[in-house]
């Protein structure tokens, strides 16, 4: 049976629940790059030694990778990944209008 995830509230709880679908290298390599998208205003020092990781942040690894298995996203999650799914959409169409006039 499916356990319903809630969330995800820092780097250490993102590597159980990947660790059994990929590498755990990898699995900090894509959540240190997703800080470095996230928090540009941050230095990188303290970037890489954060343990604690934000929703969205959470939400753009699940966007990237998949909802781990043997889970289920809660209500919250789901309206959130289609929210960021939404907003991401949005860009990429601007993005096309803009070099489209240049």
């Amino acid at each position: 049976m499916l356990k319903t995830l809630y969330y995800i509230r820092n780097k250490k709880e993102l590597q159980e629940l990947y660790l059994s679908q990929m590498p755990e290298l990898y699995i900090r390599s894509e959540i240190n790059s997703i800080l470095n998208e996230t928090r540009k205003d941050i230095s990188p020092g303290m970037r890489l030694n954060a343990k604690n990781i934000r929703t969205d942040e959470a939400i753009i690894f699940i966007e990237r990778n998949g909802t781990p298995d043997g889970y289920l996203l809660s209500e919250e999650l789901k309206i959130k990944l289609n929210d960021y799914r939404e907003e991401a959409q949005k860009k990429k169409l601007f993005l096309k209008k803009i070099n489209h006039v240049s």
